[in-house]
């Protein structure tokens, strides 16, 4: 892995004070945003879950994301946890939000942005569970439970793309994330420690 990993940096854990621990990840000293290429998002409203399809360019970073966490929790879980924990430990007790066909599981909140135009912002409650659009993913954290651990994977904005009924040929036009201002700001604790309560990734 080598020079990946070098560019990713995992942070001292923080307790939850449930026994949950979470770090801070960067790549090449800036938190990891990605924007996905237009794909099907299915919402799970109950539990504010999503499973999202991915494209193969971003699903390859991620996986290296996922590995370069791993090997570095190995090399800092004496650090980290007061014990020493090797590799291939670490892979096994590891669930992987990217699961077949590029298929990411993933998590929204209400500071989730859902939007049809740049100025048109969109209930939860008013779209349907199952839909296609241009997501905008941030990572949120590296969390860390009592059996296992996991890179929580979160939709920062949703565009919405609506199905239409062409009758002459056309040109798709370029769709841009909007820029929001917490997106520059660095990860904020307390919030996240909220949607920690519940941790389970599937």
């Amino acid at each position: 892995m080598g020079a990946f990993k070098d560019d990713v940096e995992v942070y001292d854990p923080i307790n939850t004070n449930k026994n949950v621990y979470y770090s801070k990840v960067m790549y090449k000293h800036a938190e990891i945003s990605l924007q996905i290429n237009k794909g099907s998002i299915i919402l799970n409203k109950e539990k504010q879950k999503a499973k999202l399809v991915v494209d193969e360019s971003t699903s390859e970073f991620m996986r290296e994301i996922s590995a370069a966490v791993v090997e570095i929790t190995s090399e800092k879980s004496e650090h980290f946890f007061g014990k020493k924990i090797n590799s291939e430990d670490c892979e096994s007790i590891y669930k992987e939000a990217l699961v077949k066909d590029n298929i990411l599981h993933c998590f929204y909140d209400d500071d989730t942005y859902f939007y049809e135009t740049k100025n048109t912002q969109v209930s939860i409650e008013d779209i349907p569970t199952e839909l296609e659009g241009i997501a905008l993913l941030k990572c949120s954290a590296v969390v860390y439970t009592k059996n296992s651990f996991f890179i929580r994977w979160e939709v920062s904005q949703f565009k919405l793309k609506k199905q239409k009924v062409l009758e002459e040929p056309y040109y798709m036009k370029e769709y841009i994330i909007k820029d929001l201002p917490d997106h520059s700001n660095p990860l904020d604790g307390d919030p996240l420690v909220k949607k920690l309560d519940e941790i389970c990734l599937f």
